[in-house]
């Protein structure tokens, strides 16, 4: 599965991804929070059976360093 792939399916799932870019700074998503880490880890739990923390999504600066952690 690509990164574009992967972007898409996280665009479905989570709205507040919509219109982001592999570039786009996370801090700079509006809306991004608590709430927004919490959704992007169930994003891929469900979808790749893929546990994530909250501290490794935090640790992404980009759109595109989140989705490097779905293999």
């Amino acid at each position: 599965m690509t990164a574009s792939e992967k972007l898409q399916a996280l665009q479905l799932d989570v709205d507040l991804f919509a219109g982001a870019t592999l570039e786009t700074p996370l801090a700079g998503l509006p809306h991004w929070g608590s709430l927004a880490i919490l959704l992007t880890i169930h994003h891929c739990e469900t979808q790749y059976g893929l546990v994530l923390t909250g501290a490794q999504v935090r640790g992404c600066p980009t759109v595109g360093d989140l989705l490097e952690l779905i293999p």
